[in-house]
């Protein structure tokens, strides 16, 4: 059975202030992002089948490429200044190890969800918000 790599001792990660953009869409996606990867975390912790986390691995990566995408959108047709950055966040990701299982140090498979989770957090902090400040400032560009 996979093991679950946590950075946090919490039981379940809660919708927090620090998600909050301003762009009720985007903020909506968050919270959809967050109870996915709480359901996620859920079923590894009382031992789901190999082929259910697969399935919700796939469904939480296809949640975050249209969330990505839905951003990405919003930056290109309102000329906001960081998209390229941004962008460039969205596909690191995307590309990353942080979607699939690990090796811990003895040998075993397993999911760092915290990783996950504090990645996340990072970025709605480092990228979301800014990118919500223009074009909340910016209504005039659409």
């Amino acid at each position: 059975m996979p093991v679950i790599i946590l950075s946090h001792k919490k039981l379940s990660y809660k919708w927090l202030r620090f998600a909050v953009t301003g762009i009720e869409a985007l903020d909506r996606q968050h919270q959809g992002l967050l109870d996915r990867m709480n359901a996620l975390k859920e079923i590894l912790t009382h031992g789901a089948d190999p082929e259910e986390t697969q399935a919700r691995l796939l469904e939480l990566r296809t949640l975050f490429e249209q969330h990505f995408a839905d951003e990405d959108q919003r930056m290109m047709t309102r000329g906001f200044p960081g998209f390229a950055a941004h962008f460039k966040a969205h596909q690191a990701f995307l590309e990353g190890p942080l979607l699939q299982t690990i090796m811990d140090v003895q040998g075993q498979e397993g999911y760092d969800l915290g990783a996950l989770i504090d990645w996340e957090a990072g970025h709605i902090s480092r990228f979301d918000r800014p990118m919500a400040e223009y074009l909340l400032a910016n209504p005039e560009n659409e």
